[in-house]
């Protein structure tokens, strides 16, 4: 049995999640979760003949801290991650709670994250908006997941039921950035007004691809 305490998320071009479950598995882990999501395209060529989105699968596993690092260092090695364009990887941490039991703030301030995801939903169609924000503040990009609401009343037009449909933006930033994307995300898609959207916020442990990764890899850093 696997001591569940950290989320890992890879976003890779569609066809190759399912490679690296398989690998996964061999090291260790359960199983996996696969998405399926639009990465943004950072070009202006791209952007002036409308090339400016990419097809992408999200794998989502549960998995232990130590076999979350072997998973990086697979990712890595194997799967190309610190190349330009190969994908992303990054860890959420979970701090384990059962009833009765004290929250660990202790354990949570000693994470002192480098980088944050930022998670905002919206309503069908406010995800470019919300891309664009994220952008203007720093972002170099995020990763749009369509979904639909729940809990909330769907829109009768018998005999269809029409639900709410969603989209959901992830955006991975450094720390010193997080405040500026957050800002101008909630001013710009008026969050605070009541069903325009939630936006918010999760520790990263560890990442794997960044731009800022790479950019200090090419400068000899060990991360």
């Amino acid at each position: 049995m696997i001591d569940i305490d950290t989320l890992l998320f890879v976003i890779v071009n569609r066809g190759k999640a399912n490679a690296i479950l398989k690998k996964a598995q061999e090291l260790g882990a359960a199983s996996g979760t696969i998405f399926l999501g639009e990465g943004t395209v950072q070009s202006k060529l791209l952007e002036a003949i409308g090339l400016t989105e990419t097809h992408k699968e999200i794998l989502m596993i549960s998995s232990s801290r130590d076999l979350c690092s072997q998973l990086h260092a697979l990712l890595n090695k194997e799967f190309m991650l610190s190349k330009r364009n190969q994908g992303i990887a990054f860890s959420i941490p979970f701090t384990q709670w059962q009833p009765g039991r004290k929250l660990d703030e202790e354990a949570l301030d000693n994470l002192n994250p480098s980088h944050y995801c930022i998670i905002t939903i919206v309503d069908k169609g406010r995800g470019k908006a919300c891309i664009k924000a994220a952008r203007a503040a720093g972002a170099r990009g995020g990763t749009l997941i369509h979904g639909r609401g729940a809990g909330i009343p769907t829109d009768f037009y018998f005999p269809l039921v029409i639900e709410p449909q969603k989209e959901i933006l992830l955006v991975v930033s450094a720390k010193e950035k997080v405040a500026a994307i957050q800002n101008k995300i909630f001013t710009d898609l008026e969050l605070g007004k009541p069903g325009h959207g939630i936006l918010f916020t999760l520790p990263v442990t560890q990442t794997t691809g960044l731009y800022e990764n790479r950019a200090e890899e090419s400068k000899g850093a060990v991360l």
